[in-house]
């Protein structure tokens, strides 16, 4: 975690405009990691069932979600409303959230073992219970849940590149891509899951939301002569997804710096119709 400090204060200096959101970012990690520290990795999974499901284009969580107690699970809520800017709408939703019967109910653990077979509908029931739209939701929740995927999806990382996957979803979890980086050292491009934040190989002149190749529909821009930070796109689906490129910064990307201090990039993609 020090050299993600180091690399938050490099930022907050350099880019004074994203200096609160930073500093947010800084206090949203440390909370990821006190929380990580009292989960406890439930799943235990063979190399050979590893092989074997990635073989059949399955994530390896696929069926069985890791264990989320909904205790910690409302706890951690909890404990992130004071982090959150005062005053702010996701202040608000999470207040609602907190008191909501679906919450406070025993049927949370089932919502939550829901999320790999079908994240859409369990985020929707969240947002429901919160009165929110599940838009809104998402990034709080995602928050939390997090270090509850993260933590598990880290014993079985070293096993994704002999296994071969080229697929746009997750190997672990079979969430979407968040963020990539082309590789300091050979420019290949990696992936990294919005979720449980596991890196996979992945084609550099491919769309991994559609799988499109077709050039001119898959391309990229950058702007302000920046050229180590740049939104690849899709005119086919019209996603988009920012990426480093470690061999221009000249350093190792750390994503969830690099994801805040370029948050006008995706201000700038959404302005050109992407999403």
């Amino acid at each position: 975690m020090s050299q993600m400090h180091t690399d938050i204060q490099r930022y907050a200096q350099a880019r004074p405009q994203y200096r609160d959101a930073l500093s947010f970012l800084q206090n949203i990690l440390d909370f990821q990691a006190a929380l990580a520290d009292k989960i406890e990795p439930d799943l235990q999974i063979e190399p050979a069932v590893a092989r074997e499901k990635w073989e059949a284009g399955e994530p390896l969580f696929s069926g069985k979600s890791p264990a989320i107690p909904s205790p910690l699970f409302r706890q951690a809520l909890a404990e992130l409303r004071p982090l959150l800017p005062p005053g702010d709408v996701v202040q608000e939703v999470l207040d609602r959230l907190l008191t909501s019967e679906l919450v406070v109910s025993s049927h949370l653990e089932k919502v939550l073992s829901d999320l790999i077979t079908d994240s859409d509908a369990c985020f929707r029931r969240l947002a429901d219970a919160a009165s929110t739209t599940p838009d809104t939701v998402a990034p709080l929740l995602r928050i939390v849940l997090s270090p509850f995927f993260e933590k598990p999806a880290a014993l079985y990382r070293e096993w994704i590149r002999e296994a071969g996957w080229r697929r746009g979803i997750c190997p672990i979890c079979g969430s979407e891509p968040w963020m990539s980086r082309l590789d300091r050292e050979h420019g290949e491009r990696m992936l990294a899951c919005s979720l449980c934040r596991t890196e996979w190989a992945f084609d550099r002149l491919r769309c991994p939301f559609c799988g499109g190749d077709d050039q001119p529909k898959v391309r990229y821009f950058n702007v302000d002569d920046d050229d180590a930070h740049r939104v690849d796109c899709c005119d086919r689906c019209l996603r988009f997804i920012k990426t480093v490129d470690e061999r221009v910064a000249g350093r190792p990307a750390n994503l969830p710096v690099e994801d805040v201090s370029t948050s006008h990039l995706d201000t700038l993609a959404r302005e050109y119709g992407y999403h």
